[in-house]
């Protein structure tokens, strides 16, 4: 964080203690509110561009926003958010306001009302990025960190963000475990929160149709989503780290409408109502605990896939938080389907014939993974086989139909990355041999929240149909991506101590590599 100084500054106090002397203003009474977080977020346009947001996130309801103060000299009012959670009424869960203002690249910005200097600035945002980081699923579980307290270890992981001082930061999504843990109630009869298809919801519509859809947001409930909750997994310990570089935000299941989905829509959601941006989304109606309504359908709501122009590189984000592990075969199937064939179309037009496809790479940024496996556990006497299919169990099967159902059955040459995180370690998926020019996936889902205890290793297994080869470990860390000029780029998993402890590099996927190695890891 840096200190707004100069003259302005000077004339702002100056002006506040005058205004307060003559007006017999108390401190308490003074416009001037406190800011919990101030960050920077790329954004699609309603013509298919992108658009950079500034957000601030005020103490209180019905307050004035800030203002911001651009190192050029321009000054920006800052608009009220739309969708409050509370819909505007009480707000006991949320009492707080979400302001909002549509800045340019190349300008820092202070956030400052106009009695008071700055203390927050938002940093200047390029969009020729070379320094690129990656965190997912860093929340806290309430058994983990006590209440008030901020997330750990993700606390540490982003100040390790802060001292790299990065172009770019994406999260792969899951920033709210104390708020969401499934349990709604457990008496006088238990009552767990839809999550499409994850915690019980495996069958064969994933709770998409056909039983009952309890929601942690229904009217009656004991655990609605609640700004505390928010402020402690993720706004707390990222403090330092939001306001240095633009943000994409990856929407996981722990915000899925039945659980955090109202907070995420609200502080993190791509939308706006200001002009220019697509629609700012919400959570339709969650229905009522006590009569829970048949089935998700009418009660989801899924933000359309969307591509993110960079100068070296495009980003194609993807609203999987719905998407079921299991094989469902329901409508949301087909709308991945139809996501996917879009985007096909979008990066073929040059094999169609239809004009000159843009030749940048891009990276799939989505929470559930579209390719990786699950190690199962063996009893230390047991011997893995190399080849042995049944050791590793697939996921997601959904959207892998998905794919599969378009035209191509393919992703199309242009995807380089895919990555994801749900899944809490980390894990690098390669298609050493694929037929289909396969781009490799990496799992983040390593940042924070207690780990999973999958056996750590090297593993050969069949993906999809295709042989593929798994590294994967359960340590804390983030993932740091530098570019380079000829679109290459390589990186490194850095631990909580900042040390790199897994090397990846996009050249090994031409040399027939794996695309991250793990020191010390042998194949199983």
């Amino acid at each position: 964080m840096r200190v707004f100084s100069g003259l302005r500054s000077g004339v702002f106090v100056f002006c506040a203690i005058i205004l307060l002397a003559l007006s017999g203003c108390s401190e308490s009474q003074s416009p001037i509110t406190n800011v919990y977080a101030a960050y920077s977020l790329l954004a699609p346009s309603n013509t298919g561009g992108t658009i950079l947001y500034a957000r601030v996130i005020v103490d209180g309801v019905e307050v004035r926003c800030p203002e911001l103060i651009g190192n050029d000299d321009t000054e920006i009012t800052m608009s009220v958010r739309g969708y409050h959670p509370d819909n505007n009424t009480a707000s006991e869960n949320f009492p707080v306001t979400t302001c909002e203002a549509i800045i340019s690249p190349g300008v820092s910005y202070a956030v400052t009302y106009a009695l008071a200097p700055s203390t927050i600035t938002i940093d200047a945002v390029t969009l020729n990025p070379s320094s690129v980081i990656v965190y997912g699923d860093t929340g806290c579980k309430s058994s983990d960190c006590k209440d008030g307290k901020a997330a750990k270890p993700f606390d540490v992981l982003a100040q390790g963000g802060v001292d790299i001082d990065a172009d770019l930061i994406l999260h792969m999504g899951d920033y709210n475990y104390r708020g969401t843990s499934g349990s709604i109630r457990k008496k006088p009869k238990k009552i767990y929160a839809y999550d499409a298809g994850d915690g019980g919801f495996d069958g064969a519509a994933c709770g998409f149709v056909g039983s009952d859809y309890y929601s942690q947001n229904a009217s009656g409930s004991p655990k609605p989503g609640r700004w505390k909750y928010w402020r402690d997994d993720f706004f707390k310990p990222a403090k330092e780290l939001l306001p240095k570089a633009p943000w994409v935000f990856s929407r996981g299941n722990h915000e899925l409408c039945s659980r955090a989905g109202k907070g995420w829509f609200y502080f993190l959601g791509p939308g706006s109502s200001l002009d220019g941006g697509v629609p700012q989304l919400t959570c339709p109606d969650q229905g009522e605990l006590e009569f829970p309504p048949q089935g998700a359908k009418d009660h989801i709501v899924m933000i359309p896939s969307y591509t993110l122009a960079l100068d070296p590189l495009k980003l194609w984000v993807v609203d999987s938080a719905n998407a079921c592990d299991a094989s469902a075969a329901n409508s949301l199937t087909a709308q991945y389907s139809t996501q996917f064939e879009k985007l096909y179309e979008q990066e073929g037009k040059d094999k169609a014939g239809n004009g000159q496809a843009d030749s940048k790479p891009v990276w799939m940024v989505t929470h559930r993974p579209l390719w990786g496996g699950a190690v199962k556990k063996i009893k230390k006497s047991s011997l893995l086989s190399a080849s042995a299919e049944s050791s590793i169990v697939p996921f997601n099967i959904m959207m892998q139909k998905a794919l599969s159902n378009t035209p191509a059955a393919r992703l199309p040459e242009s995807v380089k990355l895919i990555l994801s995180g749900h899944k809490h370690l980390f894990q690098s998926v390669s298609f050493l041999e694929s037929k289909t020019d396969r781009p490799p996936q990496i799992i983040i889902g390593n940042s924070g929240v207690s780990l999973n205890k999958s056996p750590e290793g090297i593993y050969k297994t069949v993906i999809d149909g295709e042989e593929s080869s798994l590294h994967q470990f359960s340590k804390y860390g983030f993932l740091h991506i530098t570019l380079n000029s000829d679109d290459s780029w390589y990186g490194d998993i850095l631990n909580k101590s900042g040390r790199s402890i897994v090397h990846c590099n996009s050249k090994n996927s031409s040399l027939h590599q794996s695309i991250c190695k793990i020191d010390g890891l042998k194949s199983k």
